[in-house]
């Protein structure tokens, strides 16, 4: 290799390994804390199975990731209060609303994350945990903790990632880029196995990181091959979509055989 070529190549693979290491881990992650109306029994759904404190039952928005108010009826003054002090400490809210009727707009109004919740059918653990998802800005880490977390946090982090590879693509972005946006999906679907960042260089880490370089060069030559009977555009979308999704698939497998 020609000494000009060396050094963007270094740079690559710097930038591929800090993309594969992921973001730092929060340094107080806390947890979920649930309040209100039958706080105790979805706190108890919602942490079964979890890392002891994950999920806990409180009475201020304080020392969490994350706060669940369970409200039935209209938001009184204790509900307001309650997000106004998650607003102030910089807590996102999700509200779960009982028995909800048709005329009822606050808890909309109080949050952006709202989970309707109807009398008879229990509480919708799964679209609960889509909201936090949603809401929480470390979620992988968070549902490492939280296994009701786990698969919408694991579906959601894939689902972006495979949005976002198309769009680079479809606007003529470099494979390099598509590539780095593979590794920060790697990066946060092990954060979601392992609940730690990647930090050291192990040879099995070392490895999987450059099979994942080494498909970029892969789909690119896909991408040449369909834009023989698509637009060039649409074909680079689709593959770059394609190509990330059977990446995520691929790990995933190769994290439950190795037990993760």
């Amino acid at each position: 290799m020609r000494l000009a070529g060396i050094a963007p190549a270094v740079t690559e693979g710097q930038g591929a390994w800090r993309a594969f290491q992921g973001p730092d881990e929060p340094r107080s992650m806390g947890g979920v804390g649930v309040s209100g109306v039958l706080a105790e029994q979805l706190a108890r759904e919602l942490g079964e199975g979890a890392e002891p404190g994950a999920v806990r039952v409180l009475d201020a928005p304080v020392g969490v990731a994350v706060a669940l108010r369970v409200i039935a009826g209209e938001p009184d003054d204790d509900d307001e209060s309650f997000v106004a002090a998650a607003d102030r400490g910089g807590t996102p809210v999700v509200i779960v609303q009982l028995w909800p009727q048709a005329d009822w707009t606050p808890p909309f109004v109080l949050s952006p994350f709202v989970v309707e919740c109807r009398a008879g059918e229990g509480f919708p653990i799964r679209e609960i945990a889509a909201r936090i998802g949603e809401a929480v800005e470390h979620a992988p880490f968070l549902a490492s903790r939280i296994p009701a977390l786990h698969d919408v946090v694991e579906s959601r982090s894939v689902q972006e990632a495979v949005a976002r590879a198309a769009l680079l693509a479809l606007r003529g972005r470099t494979r390099r880029l598509i590539t780095l946006e593979q590794l920060r999906l790697a990066a946060r679907l092990r954060s979601l196995e392992s609940g730690a960042a990647v930090r050291e260089p192990t040879p099995a880490l070392v490895a999987t990181a450059a099979a994942l370089v080494g498909s970029g060069f892969a789909f690119r030559a896909a991408a040449r091959t369909a834009a023989r009977v698509l637009p060039a555009p649409i074909a680079n979308a689709a593959v770059a979509a394609a190509g990330t999704w059977v990446l995520a698939e691929a790990l995933r497998r190769l994290d439950a055989r190795a037990g993760r």
